[in-house]
């Protein structure tokens, strides 16, 4: 979310230069904007990996900005995780205000 401590560590970079690496190709004959979404829970690492990934672009010359899923989480942290202990159902992408992330990006490209 934002203003959380990003903290990337040796594995995020790691990661970060094989998913740039192999799609620098397409990234380069992209007509429009490209991007790449990295999804997952809270706590899984997205926000880390999104920075190491746009730190591995930058040494290729590739400029980026990074749209924190968290950030459209429908409820804050703290209600979210009380909805996911009371109802394992709610864990998932109805968890996250999809059409607007997408209305986000698409306005982005």
């Amino acid at each position: 979310m934002q203003g959380d401590n990003i903290v990337v560590e040796a594995h995020h970079l790691s990661a970060a230069e094989v998913i740039t690496s192999s799609l620098l190709k397409t990234i380069d004959s992209a007509a429009n904007r490209f991007t790449i979404s990295v999804a997952g829970e809270s706590g899984s690492g997205k926000s880390e990996t999104a920075t190491a990934i746009a730190c591995a672009l930058e040494n290729y010359g590739i400029s980026s900005i990074i749209f924190q899923q968290d950030d459209y989480f429908i409820y804050p942290p703290k209600s979210n995780d009380a909805a996911r202990r009371n109802d394992k159902k709610w864990v998932g992408p109805q968890e996250v205000k999809i059409d607007l992330l997408s209305s986000h990006l698409e306005a982005f490209q």
